[in-house]
């Protein structure tokens, strides 16, 4: 039996970022998991572009499906590496697992960090370990967002963060989404100001880059940092995707580990 591991990423086009975070992922997975072969997949059709352009070559998902059914591989193994099932998980990767689910004698899908209720938890003590957040400081995390669909995960998240009593609020980058800064906003100014000495501002995203340097941390006025400078709170902003940090990259790692367990594969 041939059995590999596909992590599937929207990608990143930064090397420094990508080696910190989806190659280090990928890394993880292989001393996790021996007796499989690890590979990656983007499903971003620009980033790929762009890499070939640098001379870096990195499937598809269709490609690497492809790739390895006509190596022998028998057991598959799709990892998502999205923190919530928004569009791009579901238009780019659970359509083609299931176009391809013939193709292998197994073809399991897994589930990004953040896509099962159970695992919040989980992944959300990881994110605070990772930030290693102190008495006094509030953690303000920041997801993409949707243009087009808005995402109920991110208030589900928020709901699991309150009824543990961790100091985290979370918002979106995306302006017609929410939570909005204005929502976020709000809730700190109900914190009462021994608790909120210093607000720590991250991305809730696997890897940083634009959004990260201009819409959250950006020096201009409309930036998510100089918005609660202008409001009053001392800030000071994390530029590292969570995928950085060995602690959040383990969530994958477990869940993973959960569901081939589950499958009778482990």
């Amino acid at each position: 039996m041939k059995r590999a591991l596909l992590l599937v990423s929207f990608g990143v086009l930064a090397e420094a970022s990508r080696a910190r975070s989806l190659d280090a992922l990928a890394e993880d997975f292989r001393q996790a998991f021996p007796a499989w072969t690890v590979r990656q997949a983007y499903t971003s059709r620009f980033l790929k572009a762009k890499l070939s352009e640098r001379g870096v070559s990195v499937d598809s998902l269709p490609e690497a499906l492809a790739r390895l059914e006509g190596e022998g591989y028998d057991t598959v193994f799709v990892q998502p590496t999205y923190l919530t099932p928004g569009e791009e998980y579901e238009q780019k990767v659970c359509t083609v697992v299931a176009q391809y689910a013939s193709h292998f004698a197994a073809l399991l899908l897994g589930a990004p960090a953040f896509a099962r209720p159970a695992c919040d938890i989980r992944g959300l003590r990881a994110v605070e370990a990772a930030h290693a957040v102190s008495s006094g400081t509030q953690l303000v995390l920041l997801g993409h967002g949707s243009p087009h669909q808005h995402n109920p995960v991110y208030e589900r998240l928020q709901a699991v963060v309150d009824e543990a009593g961790l100091p985290i609020h979370i918002g979106v980058l995306e302006p017609s989404d929410w939570p909005t800064f204005d929502d976020v906003l709000q809730r700190l100014r109900r914190v009462p100001a021994a608790e909120a000495g210093r607000i720590l501002l991250a991305p809730l995203l696997l890897a940083g880059g634009r959004h990260v340097t201009r819409d959250m941390a950006g020096e201009d006025k409309g930036s998510w940092q100089s918005r609660l400078q202008a409001a009053g709170f001392p800030v000071e902003s994390v530029l590292h995707g969570l995928g950085e940090y060995p602690a959040f990259r383990h969530v994958y790692i477990a869940q993973a580990r959960d569901d081939l367990r589950a499958a009778g594969l482990l």
